[in-house]
């Protein structure tokens, strides 16, 4: 179990740091649709994606998503609570880091 443990922990680690580096090599300029539509994702609408949504569009709010899915982790968003109230910024990454094996 220990060593289960510390494999998640450092898999979930490398990933939310993995998801964290994209978010930032696509927006860090804040120009994450114009740099998605130069890497080749349509500017068009497109029926199949939620609200008909742009291709370069619908790939940069799955990559919003997972951004903050990886921040909720790290401690940067808060999750939990609702209408505003028992939202707490938790870093979970810190609190898992004794499983982490020196690693």
């Amino acid at each position: 179990m220990d060593q289960l443990l510390t494999n998640y922990a450092q898999q979930m680690r490398d990933l939310m740091q993995a998801v964290a580096n994209l978010s930032l090599t696509v927006n860090g300029t804040g120009q994450g649709l114009a740099r998605l539509e130069a890497m080749g994702y349509s500017a068009e609408a497109n029926p199949d994606n939620p609200a008909s949504m742009s291709d370069a569009a619908y790939a940069l709010q799955l990559i919003a998503y997972l951004n903050t899915v990886a921040g909720v982790c790290n401690g940067t968003v808060q999750a939990g609570g609702t209408g505003g109230t028992g939202a707490v910024a938790f870093n979970y990454d810190a609190a898992l880091s004794v499983l982490w094996a020196g690693r």
